[in-house]
């Protein structure tokens, strides 16, 4: 009865010790939340929400952003259903190369794009023989958006489909019916949660994304300024209003996509 007593009150404690930790931890979230929250007065908010800044960010982000989903959609979901259900030599290497953007920091994947799409780059010099402009234009934010966000939706399909069981496929197969009928009919079905999740996760990492986003297409007011950039060019110049308003935007937004990506996995 002694070594139970003390095995409960050991237990007890732990999950004292864990829950005050993590309350700690949730009060710090909570605590950066009501300080953005309160910065400025709802008449302020109902303003500066109204000003040509606030609506051009903002209006550069989405649709920019939603450009990059469609984008993502397009050449990822090859991508994914290569990686999930096909066996090839250098198969880790290139899902560690999709994994790379992930945590490669902003800052560098933005140089080696300027670098890439510059004057002087391998493909900026093609793109300028062509008439075509990527570096400071909305072209740029495009480019940066899907080089950074496109893994988030690659890597979530990859995984619904790898997950899907090898009998379903093997048995379409053998009932004679093609790849594409197998593909149609079969996998996009099963893996429609996850491709709806995946697209979530990258238009929030698409709206969010402030470093490459810079680097490529600049800081230029009301042509590549995105909800991110303006944020930043708010608080450094003292517009403290402007950046509040547009972080309340954007955490709305990203608040918002979370909760969407969540009940797409429960589903």
């Amino acid at each position: 009865m002694r070594v139970l007593h003390l095995k409960t009150s050991q237990t007890k404690l732990f999950d004292i010790g864990i829950s005050f930790i993590a309350g700690l931890f949730f009060t710090f979230i909570v605590l950066v939340l009501i300080t953005l929250m309160t910065t400025t007065s709802l008449h302020e908010l109902y303003r500066q929400m109204r000003s040509s800044v606030v609506i051009s960010a903002v209006w550069i982000s989405i649709e920019t952003s939603i450009a990059v989903v469609l984008l993502s959609f397009i050449f990822g979901f090859p991508v994914a259903y290569l990686l999930a259900l096909k066996q090839f030599k250098g198969k880790p290497f290139l899902e560690t190369l999709i994994d790379l953007p992930i945590v490669m920091p902003p800052l560098v994947s933005g140089l080696a794009l300027l670098i890439l799409f510059g004057g002087t780059g391998l493909l900026g010099k093609l793109l300028n023989k062509w008439g075509l402009n990527i570096i400071f234009t909305k072209k740029g934010i495009l480019i940066a958006q899907l080089f950074v966000a496109s893994p988030f939706f690659i890597k979530t399909v990859r995984e619904a489909i790898a997950s899907i069981p090898q009998n379903l496929l093997a048995a379409s197969a053998t009932l004679g019916a093609s790849p594409f009928y197998t593909f149609r009919k079969v996998i996009l079905p099963l893996s429609k949660s996850a491709i709806w999740a995946g697209l979530t996760m990258t238009w929030a990492r698409a709206l969010g994304e402030f470093g490459a986003t810079a680097m490529v297409a600049g800081c230029i007011p009301q042509q590549t300024e995105t909800m991110t950039i303006a944020i930043y060019m708010g608080a450094m110049s003292g517009e403290l209003a402007t950046a509040s308003a547009l972080a309340l935007i954007l955490v709305v937004f990203s608040f918002v996509s979370l909760l969407v990506f969540k009940s797409g996995l429960k589903r």
